[in-house]
């Protein structure tokens, strides 16, 4: 039996789950914390109940001891000492891919990807250093999102570009593979006739995946997070020929690069809001850029379901993920209606927010699911098989 915590990190959040891994797989307690670095909320859930409150955090640090110690309120008790790994959702390890402990090596692989993952790498390389000062004895691994997409052939993964730059990490990679994977291990369960499956994971950050017999063969991000589709407020696909006028108009290069990557997506095309609740909302009340927005994310999302479509040779199922994919029933009925063409057909009292299931109906060529994710019991399930080996 393996005792792993797995931790999610956002610049100023901190998210956890605790797993028991053995025989049977068992999630002992879940929470986190929101607006590190300023007051912020805190809630942590087991078996017992919920905790919720308010606190003050300089780190990501602080933030997992004040989880941990509410935790243990609740009747879980977590010492570092006992634990067999702690695990990291990490993003971008470059030519290191899998699970792997943390070591010199891959911290300096993930220093050298900072510049394409700058939201992400920063932020797991601080907590990991700061882990191992004060807990040398414990077993950190990095599970990266990259794994996943290691089976896309190459012909799908170079851009046009001189071939040596490839080496240097400029290179479609994909993310999200944590969820991606999730999605292919679980629709194998459900319904294992469907070997051509696509892969919908819409949240704040949003990518798609293209999945034949498990293993994923195409992905919509590419050497960045920042590609594919567009995000709550980045950018997404870009013609990097726009950037010398944006670095113009901003004053610098970085000043452009942050319009791209905070100002960007439903936010800059809605004029509204990073919240597609509340895009949703302003479209509702005649707001002709909110509506604009909706409808430019529905045709991203169901042109790439035509491009995999064709890479994988047929579709027998598309399966919605992700805080939007599954609550956002007229999203997933925008899309079904474009697709109306492969006889796509949704079930709608099946298609409401929040459902988990198959969400088309019984004449629908094509399944249509909506299925909650779990990230992190595929990172423990990562660490479980880098303890083995």
């Amino acid at each position: 039996m393996y005792s792993i915590l797995v931790m999610n990190l956002g610049s100023t959040s901190f998210k956890f789950k605790l797993f028991e891994m053995g025989d049977t797989e068992k999630c002992l307690g879940t929470g986190g914390v929101e607006n590190i670095g300023a007051e912020g909320a805190v809630k942590v859930s087991a078996d017992a109940g919920t905790y919720r409150g308010k606190g003050l955090f300089r780190d990501h640090v602080e933030a997992m001891q004040e989880c941990l110690k509410r935790l243990e309120g609740l009747g879980v008790s977590v010492r570092m000492e006992t634990l067999d790994a702690v695990g990291y959702k990490a993003v971008h390890g470059g030519s290191i891919s899998g699970s792997r402990i943390v070591d010199e090596e891959v911290l300096s692989e993930m220093e050298k990807m900072v510049p394409f993952a700058p939201a992400h790498n920063p932020v797991y390389l601080a907590m990991m250093r700061k882990m191992r000062e004060r807990y040398p004895n414990l077993t950190q691994i990095a599970c990266f999102e990259t794994a996943f997409h290691a089976t896309i052939p190459m012909k799908r993964a170079v851009y046009g570009v001189p071939a040596e730059w490839a080496k240097e990490g400029i290179r479609r990679f994909g993310f999200h593979g944590s969820s991606h994977s999730y999605i292919a291990w679980k629709m194998a369960r459900l319904s294992p006739e469907s070997r051509r499956l696509i892969s919908v994971h819409l949240g704040g950050s949003s990518s798609m995946c293209a999945i034949l017999d498990g293993k994923s063969i195409a992905a919509t991000m590419g050497a960045t997070p920042q590609s594919g589709l567009f995000h709550n407020n980045r950018v997404g696909d870009f013609d990097v020929f726009c950037l010398p006028y944006l670095t113009e108009k901003y004053g610098s290069q970085e000043a452009a690069l942050r319009q791209l990557s905070s100002q960007s997506g439903f936010l800059g095309l809605s004029g509204v809001s990073n919240d597609m609740r509340d895009v949703e909302e302003a479209a509702e009340k005649g707001n002709a850029q909110a509506q604009l927005a909706l409808e430019a994310y529905a045709d991203n999302i169901t042109g790439y379901i035509g491009m995999y479509t064709a890479y994988l040779g047929g579709l027998d199922a598309i399966c919605f993920t992700g805080g939007i994919g599954m609550n956002d029933a007229w999203l997933r009925a925008k899309v079904a209606e474009s697709l109306s063409f492969m006889d796509v057909r949704l079930c709608a009292e099946k298609n409401v927010r929040g459902f988990e299931g198959k969400i088309s109906a019984d004449d629908s060529k094509v399944e249509v699911w909506s299925l909650e994710t779990n990230e992190e019991l595929m990172v423990a399930r990562g660490c479980v098989s880098a303890l083995k080996q």
